[in-house]
C-alpha cells in the first residue's frame, strides 16, 4: 500500500529503493529515458521526454519513438530563464513531445514560461499535466484548475514563499506532492523520502489532518496519471 506519491522524481539519478511510495520517474533526454525504463517497477512509472534545458543538444526524434511506449511524458516544456536553445526551438520541441504523446499525462516545466506553456497545451488539446514544482502567476491557477490541469508542491514549500503563495491560492483537488529527487536545489539533494515533511508543513499551514492531506493527494495522483487505485 502506498502511503506517499511522487508526481514528479529524476528517479534514474537515485535508483534506490523507496518503500511505501508510487513515484512518476522523469526523464531529461535520451539516455535519462533508457534508464528509466531500466527501472520501471510496480512502483515506479515511466517519463519520457526532452527537458528544455537539453533541447540545444538532444535529437527530437530519438524521443518521440519512446513516447510511446512510456507511462506518461516529461519532463518536457519551456524554460525562459536557464535553456539555452530559442524560444521557438523549445516550443517546437514541446508540441512535438505532446502530439507524440497523445492521450498521455503531460509532465511539465515552465520556468518564466508559464503562460505560454498553459496555452500550448491547451491549444493541443491536452486533457491531463502537470505544472510542477509551480511557482507561476497565482491568476492562472484558476485557469489550470478550471482545464483539468494539477500543480505539484515540492519539499521547497517549507522555505519558498512565492510557493507557500501557490499552496495557499490552490484548490487541493489539484494539487499533488514531488521531490524534484535526484535534482540538487540548495546544496540538497531531494529525496522521495523528503515528501513526508512536506506533507507535514502543507498540514499545519493549510489547517488541515495530515491523513485527510495525504487521501486527497493520492486521489488526485490516482486520476492524473490514470493509475488504478485498487490494493494501493
Amino acid at each position: 500500500m502506498y502511503k506517499y506519491f511522487d508526481a514528479h522524481c529524476h528517479y534514474s539519478y537515485l535508483k534506490k529503493k523507496y518503500e511505501g511510495y508510487l513515484i512518476a520517474a522523469v526523464s531529461m533526454d535520451y539516455q535519462s529515458a533508457m534508464d528509466t525504463f531500466s527501472l520501471k517497477s510496480d512502483n515506479v512509472l515511466v517519463g519520457v521526454g526532452i527537458h528544455p534545458w537539453r533541447v540545444h543538444e538532444e535529437d527530437l526524434t530519438r524521443i518521440l519513438s519512446l513516447i510511446i511506449k512510456a507511462d506518461f511524458v516529461g519532463e518536457v516544456g519551456l524554460d525562459y530563464r536557464f535553456a539555452k536553445a530559442p524560444k521557438e526551438l523549445q516550443i517546437k520541441y514541446f508540441e512535438e513531445q505532446i502530439k507524440a504523446g497523445e492521450g498521455k499525462l503531460i509532465n511539465v516545466h515552465a520556468l518564466d514560461a508559464w503562460e505560454d506553456a498553459f496555452n500550448i497545451l491547451v491549444k493541443n488539446d491536452v486533457k491531463s499535466a502537470i505544472f510542477h514544482w509551480y511557482t507561476g502567476p497565482i491568476n492562472l491557477l484558476k485557469d489550470i484548475e478550471s482545464a483539468g490541469y494539477f500543480i505539484s508542491i515540492n519539499p521547497s514549500v517549507s522555505f519558498q514563499k512565492k510557493h507557500q503563495e501557490v499552496l495557499k491560492n490552490v484548490d487541493l483537488k489539484n494539487v499533488l506532492t514531488e521531490s524534484d529527487g535526484g535534482y540538487e536545489y540548495r546544496g540538497k539533494l531531494l529525496e522521495p523520502s523528503d515528501i513526508p515533511n512536506a506533507i507535514s508543513f502543507m498540514s499545519n499551514f493549510l489547517g488541515i489532518e495530515e491523513y485527510k492531506l495525504v487521501r486527497i493527494i493520492s486521489n488526485n495522483f490516482f486520476k492524473a496519471y490514470g493509475v488504478n487505485p485498487v490494493n494501493n
